[in-house]
């Protein structure tokens, strides 16, 4: 394996060493679209591949990557920021409402997030009156949020980070992490940085994708290297009491096609469990989130999706056409991947791209603005962003008046008419 790539051996909530390979995928490159560092001294690291086989702890019951890209890798020349995804910032707005309402926040309260990115989050609880603190490793996302009023550090949080926190500011009462858990290898190092850093009688409020949205929903998309865990209720609420956290409640939330916000205490705290929390692992558990045959189906629905996809993809390539495909976040780089359309594509188109060009082991795309599709003329377009193919095809009615299609690849593959 290469260097920048580790490979855990056991369960990183829970340390279980039973973790059984439950999901085959594809690997992908190590540097996404996300990513600003292309190459290292001696290597192009758009060469060098990260597997994504899905592994199922037998015993907390978390799904998880155990192949691990040097994070600092990744985040320290960072590129996404959260106030160009769409609907986010406003999803912030009404997280950051329900926070200060559920937990009786007050001026000049202290709010942490960690993995804060531009502040987008942060800045709502500064209008309201309450101290704020970011932490991100992403140094100029991090450096802008700063020029933009929010205090941040560039750095990944810590027991070192909390305890500078708390010397410098006291105790929060709320700890904040959004779309940043999943992406931590080092979850023992997170959870005593959280105990050292919360007041008495704080909460520690982190979202995330859902996993049982993931298999159920066909979120294929939300699977790649820096999502190295997929969360459900049962293995937090399981192994977090270890740490000295008890889950108090759980929401499921519809971000990013299906999300769930857990909140958690000190386990001496005193707030009631809601009865959501049982509800959602009785539900886990019946729909069968944790046994490796309901995995084994998810596998099996990609695999048919991929041949019915291909199949349509022939057609159009065989009658001389080109295809082209719609979207290049990560997500959508990764089901380049997962659907083997290195060759099958000849072109992408994004309304906000990242980098002009989109490589790999074997392939080179061109990125193109989403007006280009008139010039280009493809004669088919994979919505590789497709939880977005609504708007996206509404955008581009003419395109479909000259006789161009829109397929999409998820759930199902279907044709979409404007």
């Amino acid at each position: 394996m290469n260097e920048l790539i580790h490979v855990r051996r056991t369960c990183r909530l829970c340390g279980s060493p039973r973790i059984a390979k439950s999901i085959p995928l594809a690997g992908v490159p190590i540097v996404s679209p996300n990513v600003g560092t292309e190459q290292t001294s001696d290597q192009p690291l758009t060469r060098i591949v990260a597997p994504l086989d899905n592994y199922l702890c037998e015993d907390c019951g978390l799904i998880q990557l155990v192949h691990v890209v040097d994070p600092a890798l990744i985040y320290s020349d960072y590129l996404y920021r959260t106030s160009i995804s769409r609907g986010l910032p406003e999803h912030f707005q009404d997280l950051s409402a329900t926070v200060i309402s559920n937990l009786g926040l007050r001026s000049n309260d202290l709010v942490v997030e960690f993995g804060s990115n531009d502040g987008t989050l942060l800045s709502f609880f500064k209008r309201r009156g309450m101290r704020v603190q970011g932490v991100d490793p992403a140094r100029k996302i991090a450096m802008e949020a700063v020029r933009n009023g929010i205090p941040t550090l560039p750095e990944f949080f810590s027991i070192r980070i909390a305890e500078s926190i708390c010397r410098d500011h006291g105790k929060a009462r709320v700890i904040i992490a959004n779309n940043a858990m999943a992406n931590i290898d080092n979850l023992e190092e997170i959870f005593h940085a959280v105990r050292v850093l919360l007041a008495p009688d704080g909460a520690f409020v982190f979202e995330t994708q859902y996993g049982l949205d993931v298999f159920e929903s066909t979120l294929l998309d939300v699977i790649y290297h820096e999502h190295i865990s997929t969360f459900s209720v049962q293995p937090v609420v399981r192994a977090v009491l270890r740490h000295g956290f008890a889950v108090f409640d759980a929401d499921r939330i519809p971000t990013k096609g299906g999300s769930i916000r857990f909140w958690l205490q000190h386990v001496d705290a005193s707030r009631s469990v809601t009865g959501r929390v049982s509800e959602l692992i009785d539900l886990e558990q019946k729909t069968g989130l944790y046994d490796l045959g309901y995995h084994s189906r998810f596998s099996e629905k990609i695999e048919r999706n991929k041949v019915g996809l291909h199949r349509r993809i022939d057609e159009v390539r065989e009658a001389g056409g080109l295809v082209g495909g719609y979207g290049t976040s990560v997500g959508c780089a990764a089901l380049i991947h997962q659907f083997e359309l290195e060759r099958r594509l000849d072109v992408l188109f994004d309304d906000a791209p990242f980098k002009d060009r989109l490589s790999g082991p074997g392939y080179d795309l061109p990125v193109l603005l989403g007006g280009d599709v008139y010039e280009r003329k493809p004669a088919l377009i994979v919505v590789l962003a497709w939880r977005y193919a609504r708007p996206i095809i509404d955008k581009h009615g003419a395109y479909v008046e000259r006789g161009g299609r829109f397929i999409v690849p998820l759930p199902d593959v279907s044709e979409v008419a404007v």
